[in-house]
């Protein structure tokens, strides 16, 4: 987003026409001539321009229905907008005094200053809906915060005297950079805001300035602490990995990743590190798979005493959805005869009641010589007489190929075999499991995957290593064309591989598209106020 939001800071602060910002958004390489900024890639620069195009006709418009409306029109605020809390008087747990309440975006108000807007960005559609804490801490930051610059790094906001002053209403928008569309998240006054920060926000401010817990996850990239976490589990020499020379910031790596790097270095570093994402739409298979992948985990959750075995059939196979994911026609045939051949495989059927069910549980490993976080996140994680099973589940409208060992088909399967193997999920690593289920309409295969066997835990890491190593070297993410490129979510930016299809207008995808797991789905920029 840095580019992006450099961009409409020249625009709004320094007035510069559309022309000329995006002209020197590709002179300068999206540095706009700030010192110590690295120049962003050239399909982030595509990206940027067209994002900022959708950006100032949404805010152009949206201004007009406001006019229409009789509200007042909002112009650009340079200063940030911060509430504190009261100076207590004795330090809290955590040492502090006082809090400062903040939130990114791009901030608006009214000349009379009676109303403040603050609109979100997200990479692809506009977000609809924020959770109420979130919408609480935003509309309070709006309400009550006072206009300041940014200070430096750990310095209290400096008071900056001749704002606008506090506003009677407050609105907040979420953009989408992909569909330039402005969704409206909340249009509230001060009474409205109190009611909902109080509810909502206060308790959950609360519980991130005294909450002592740990959660091992994406989050542990940028912890300062991690040498000394106790919960986060070690898992030195996963693979056998050399250190990147010159060191580089610690970074994580899915399976996900490792996969979409194998295809395409470029694909990697433009969808997983810098996160654009088109709005093509979904194929068949990838939509079928989310569904069948909800219902499984909206199944296992309800822990019935015979697993899947217990809930009945659609009652129209034609048409049906779940968690939002809906099927109509053929797809939502092909899905139902899945879950019918998963109904067999279940592995919940009589499992006891002190055994262990998680689905899509986050697996969380660190690999301290190589500082790389290992993230996982299996389908199903449970315990069968106490030891760790690790399920992966996958859709395809074809059989399991045997032409290429299971693991170098799904590096998922390899990844969790040696964090098993590692101990990081817990338990005796000698008893645990991997099983691979693979669902078609009309069969369905599984496989087991014994962890404890030290042959499969030296092809995992070979796996591993042939497909961590390049990424964690590469600097450069050249393009690497091919059939893949037809479904490529960044093409839209990727002149190479716009050249290749243009070229072979007539090949048709490699493979069916696969849904990535939520572990690896690249986190979007958050509105929410911090702590």
């Amino acid at each position: 987003m840095g580019p992006f939001m450099a961009a409409l800071d020249a625009m709004e602060h320094q007035k510069w026409p559309l022309e000329r910002t995006i002209e020197q958004l590709s002179l300068t390489r999206g540095t706009f001539g700030r010192r110590g900024k690295a120049p962003a890639d050239p399909a982030l620069l595509r990206w940027t321009a067209e994002a900022v195009e959708r950006f100032v006709l949404a805010r152009a418009e949206e201004q007009r229905a406001a006019r229409a409306a009789g509200l007042p029109g909002t112009e650009p605020e340079r200063l940030e907008w911060m509430a504190r809390t009261p100076i207590s008087g004795m330090p809290d747990g955590r040492g502090a005094r006082q809090y400062e309440h903040t939130a990114w975006g791009r901030r608006y108000a009214s000349a009379d200053g009676t109303l403040r807007d603050l609109w979100l960005p997200s990479f692809g559609r506009a977000r609809h809906e924020r959770p109420k804490a979130e919408k609480g801490a935003l509309a309070h930051v709006l309400a009550n915060g006072e206009a300041c610059r940014r200070p430096r790094y750990g310095k209290p906001y400096p008071e900056a005297p001749g704002g606008s002053g506090l506003p009677d209403r407050v609105r907040v928008f979420g953009f989408g950079c992909a569909d330039g569309v402005a969704a409206p998240l909340l249009d509230w006054g001060r009474e409205e805001v109190r009611t909902h920060f109080t509810t909502y926000a206060a308790p959950a401010f609360h519980r991130a300035a005294t909450g002592t817990a740990t959660a091992p996850g994406p989050s542990c990239v940028s912890c300062k602490v991690i040498g000394d976490c106790d919960a986060l589990p070690r898992t030195p020499g996963l693979w056998g990995g050399t250190p990147v020379v010159p060191p580089r910031p610690r970074r994580s790596v899915s399976a996900w990743d490792l996969r979409v790097h194998g295809e395409c270095p470029a694909k990697y570093h433009l969808t997983r590190r810098l996160g654009l994402t088109s709005l093509a739409s979904e194929g068949p298979g990838a939509g079928r798979g989310r569904a069948v992948d909800a219902w499984l985990n909206q199944a296992h959750a309800t822990r019935l005493p015979r697993g899947c075995r217990d809930l009945p059939p659609h009652p129209d196979r034609d048409t049906w959805s779940a968690d939002g994911h809906r099927l109509e026609g053929e797809s939502a045939r092909e899905a139902a005869g899945m879950l019918d051949e998963h109904r067999r495989l279940c592995p919940l059927d009589r499992l006891g009641e002190t055994e262990q069910v998680l689905t899509q549980h986050q697996v969380t490993g660190y690999v301290p010589e190589l500082d790389v976080v290992v993230l996982a996140v299996p389908d199903l994680l449970y315990t069968r007489s106490g030891h760790w099973i690790w399920r992966e589940t996958k859709t395809s409208a074809r059989a399991l190929w045997e032409g290429r060992p299971l693991m170098r088909q799904y590096p998922q399967l390899a990844l969790g075999v040696l964090l098993l193997a590692a101990g990081a999920v817990g338990g005796d690593p000698a008893r645990t499991r991997v099983e691979f289920e693979l669902l078609n309409a009309t069969d369905a295969a599984l496989e087991s995957i014994d962890p404890g066997r030290p042959e499969v835990v030296e092809e995992a890491r070979e796996v591993i290593a042939d497909l961590a190593q390049p990424l964690l070297h590469d600097t450069a993410y050249e393009p690497r064309t091919g059939r893949h490129c037809h479904d490529c979510d960044a093409r839209r930016w990727c002149l190479a591989g716009t050249d290749h299809v243009a070229a072979n207008a007539t090949h048709e995808p490699m493979s069916e598209p696969t849904a990535a797991p939520a572990a690896a789905t690249v986190p979007e920029p958050e509105g929410t106020a911090h702590v």
